[in-house]
């Protein structure tokens, strides 16, 4: 069996000069290579390149105007701010967030959702929703209202914003409100 190649690959010396490539690899050991059944390759672990880009950070923050409204009196209004502490989402894993701004001692406001990322480094948001709870409390558990939002793709170095409206639809309140704004950054 003997092989020919058509046109020779760049060279400087003994090593490879071609992107991609790591320039210690010797001519015979490339030469092998190609010659491998292509079956073969796939059986090939990635380079460290393809590693390094299943890791990002992902930063960014919420914002929540939230209305509790009142019978007897003025609605309270209160509007909340949150800096994201900075996420690191590797492959083969999820991290689902989890973050909440409470107003007027009856009302908490919950925005959930699951970073993953994939082998290019772009972060995908999914399961987002955000959930409204009214009650006695702030710690209550009666959820009155739930928005889910589309997905969110960031590529590295790109950001995204989502603005989320939900109200109390469970028991025909609709002044007990919120609306959040979700912005993240690969």
């Amino acid at each position: 069996m003997s092989f020919s190649l058509v046109q020779p690959l760049p060279m400087e010396g003994n090593a490879m000069n071609v992107k991609g490539v790591r320039k210690t690899l010797e001519w015979p050991v490339l030469w092998r290579a190609l010659v491998i059944p292509a079956a073969a390759a796939i059986a090939v672990p990635a380079l460290a390149t393809n590693a390094q880009a299943a890791q990002r950070t992902v930063t960014g923050n919420i914002s929540w105007r939230i209305m509790d409204y009142e019978n007897f009196g003025p609605n309270t209004i209160c509007n909340r701010g949150l800096t994201l502490n900075p996420s690191t989402v590797t492959s083969g894993t999820d991290k689902r967030i989890r973050a909440w701004a409470k107003c007027g001692g009856e009302i908490r406001v919950e925005v959930h959702y699951r970073l993953s990322i994939d082998p290019n480094g772009v972060i995908r948001v999914t399961e987002g929703k955000v959930e409204l709870y009214e009650g006695t409390s702030e710690d209550t558990t009666d959820l009155d209202g739930t928005s889910a939002f589309a997905n969110m793709i960031l590529f590295p170095g790109a950001s995204g914003t989502r603005s989320i409206h939900v109200q109390n639809w469970a028991e025909g309140q609709p002044d007990d409100k919120a609306d959040v704004t979700l912005t993240l950054r690969n």
